[in-house]
């Protein structure tokens, strides 16, 4: 069953919505500051950027299930519809796993080159370990940088960032291990790679929380033709050319390799591995939903700029769509979702079906205020619809959208930053704010 939403300016505002998710009503507009834009082409497609051309659109409801029943509870959606959406995501839009969809299983190493060393002028401790997938094709290794605060007295809560830098770029620290970069589809040096979006470290340490760090190429380098470097190698031979509908993407096997990185931090004495969260931005903002989606194991998922293929709805014709994203990008998702360019309403799947998923556990989405191109009030409208089933939880999602600058405070979290695609200053201290509310245990 499907219910017409209408998402554009006051020209839509006649088109009304099924009363079938738990009467949400129609969301507001866009705000005024999303200014309209003029149109461009980018790889050979046109790009919308007005509001009122968006159309009206037909969202897969999350809460009547294949057989028609109407969803009433939390444990209707655990144990019907909630693997139904996940079973339809694999199949129609992020393929499936390596390790699952293999017959060989691998055997995990874990090995500590240093562990709880002072670091960062004496505010942290410093651990750098390695992860090794080994099956009868070969092995795979990933690095964990790990900082947590030199005064804790416990575990600690755990910050995991997949990050597109080396590790070694990203902290102000002589001590971390150099690995490889990549630079068109080159190996480099590590410290030769290109420092982007690099995190205030500090902050987090000083609030208590420890900060692990991972580099996405090491999972899997970011280009056509990567996955025979990267993790999907020991599971069998991959030819992108003729990659199977169902076979998964790029952005399946980076949500895999979190996985192993979640799994393998929680084997640490220092770390809480009962709260790791989860932080990723834009491609790797799309990584940790879908992560996030498929570890329940992940405590809290913060999204940044994560757009189409993310949280951004892929129905409405405004910035990216999933046919600029398969042409720029054909290896990132699986060819049956690539397929959906010509028609994405076609599609049975859609972002706030992803988002859905991680309930009840906390979701922060943060989105540009000038990322016109990831489509920021997309995002809100995909947590709006997933907010029901938040609710199903007693858990409190969005309705309205918050001034810019102000996340909303609640256990589905949205932020509309004054700034462009990526993190902003002002992110942070909000993001904190979050997984204060949601992360630390009660009395800390």
């Amino acid at each position: 069953m499907r219910f017409a939403l209408a998402i554009g300016l006051v020209a839509l505002g006649a088109c009304a919505f099924g009363k079938s998710d738990l009467e949400m009503g129609h969301p507001p507009l866009a705000p005024s500051y999303l200014k309209d834009l003029p149109g461009e082409m980018r790889n050979g497609l046109a790009v919308n950027y007005t509001q009122a051309d968006v159309g009206v659109i037909n969202v897969p409801n999350l809460l009547v299930s294949a057989n028609g029943k109407r969803i009433e509870n939390s444990d209707d959606w655990l144990g019907t519809r909630r693997p139904e959406i996940r079973q339809l995501l694999i199949d129609n839009q992020y393929g499936i796993s390596p390790s699952v969809a293999s017959t060989r299983k691998a055997t995990i190493r874990h090995d500590y080159s240093e562990h709880g060393v002072a670091a960062l002028n004496g505010t942290a401790l410093r651990s750098q370990s390695t992860i090794t997938a080994t099956t009868d094709l070969g092995s795979h290794a990933i690095d964990v940088l790990l900082y947590t605060p030199a005064r804790a007295t416990g575990p600690s809560p755990t910050v995991l960032m997949v990050n597109f830098s080396p590790n070694v770029i990203m902290v102000d620290d002589t001590g971390i291990k150099e690995t490889d970069g990549w630079d068109n589809g080159k190996r480099i040096p590590g410290r030769q790679a290109r420092v982007i979006a690099k995190p205030d470290v500090a902050a987090y340490l000083a609030r208590g929380y420890a900060v692990a760090l991972v580099h996405y190429a090491q999972i899997e380098p970011d280009f056509d033709g990567g996955s025979a470097l990267g993790l999907r190698k020991i599971y069998g031979p991959i030819n992108e050319i003729s990659r199977k509908p169902s076979d998964a993407g790029a952005v399946a096997t980076w949500a895999e390799g979190l996985s192993l990185v979640r799994e393998h931090l929680a084997l640490d004495p220092s770390v809480d591995g009962r709260r790791i969260a989860l932080y990723g931005i834009s491609r790797l903002g799309k990584t940790a939903l879908w992560a996030g989606a498929n570890d329940p194991r992940f405590a809290a998922i913060v999204a940044v700029s994560s757009g189409e293929g993310g949280a951004s709805l892929s129905r409405r014709n405004y910035g990216e769509t999933i046919g600029h994203v398969a042409a720029a990008f054909p290896y990132w998702f699986s060819r049956k979702w690539n397929s959906f360019a010509p028609s994405p309403s076609s599609a049975p799947v859609d972002a706030h079906m992803v988002l859905a998923m991680i309930a009840p556990r906390p979701l922060m989405l943060v989105v540009g205020e000038t990322d016109a191109w990831s489509d920021p009030y997309g995002e809100f409208v995909a947590a709006r619809l997933a907010t029901p089933v938040y609710r199903l939880f007693d858990k409190v999602g969005v309705d309205g959208i918050p001034p810019l600058d102000v996340p909303t405070r609640h256990d589905l979290v949205f932020m509309m930053h004054s700034a462009g695609h990526g993190p902003a200053p002002q992110d942070t201290p909000a993001i904190l704010a979050f997984l204060d509310r949601n992360l630390r245990a009660e009395g800390s």
